[in-house]
């Protein structure tokens, strides 16, 4: 009886401190593209790039966890997911459920109100998510 306790002990003390050591992090890939080549202008609503949720072993992600924050001209911009407020948003064009960012559901990032890009720009942009998650994708945008 004594060496059962014995193992039982060392299975718990084992569990316990390996706990989040073997689990890998959930990792998200994205990849960005600039969807319509020439159509910067002087307004305040062009589609300034698509990004799109990959298939590289991920899942679905929750809308509402997603922050993407542009920077163009050491000027930051936070993109908003809901409402209209911030000078960019993000705009889901397709998918099925309007709460997720789904595998392969491509999203615009739209000028709001902001002239962000009027011609030929460079947008460095950051993508995060849910805490504790890897998000793997392009950062700098060379946009026409």
């Amino acid at each position: 009886m004594g060496r059962d306790w014995f193992m039982l002990s060392l299975i718990v003390i084992f569990s316990f401190s390996t706990s989040g050591c073997i689990s890998e992090k959930e990792e998200y890939h994205y990849s960005i593209d600039d969807p319509e080549v020439g159509t910067n202008s002087d307004g305040t609503s062009d589609i300034l790039f698509t990004i799109t949720l990959e298939d590289n072993g991920g899942i679905d992600m929750d809308f509402s966890e997603l922050v993407i924050i542009i920077k163009q001209d050491s000027v930051s911009h936070n993109c908003a997911t809901t409402g209209t407020t911030g000078n960019c948003t993000v705009v889901q064009t397709s998918g099925a459920d309007e709460s997720q960012w789904e595998i392969g559901e491509i999203l615009s990032i739209t000028e709001n109100g902001v002239d962000i890009c009027s011609q030929h720009c460079i947008i460095t942009l950051t993508v995060s998510g849910p805490e504790d998650v890897e998000i793997v994708g392009p950062t700098i945008l060379n946009t026409t």
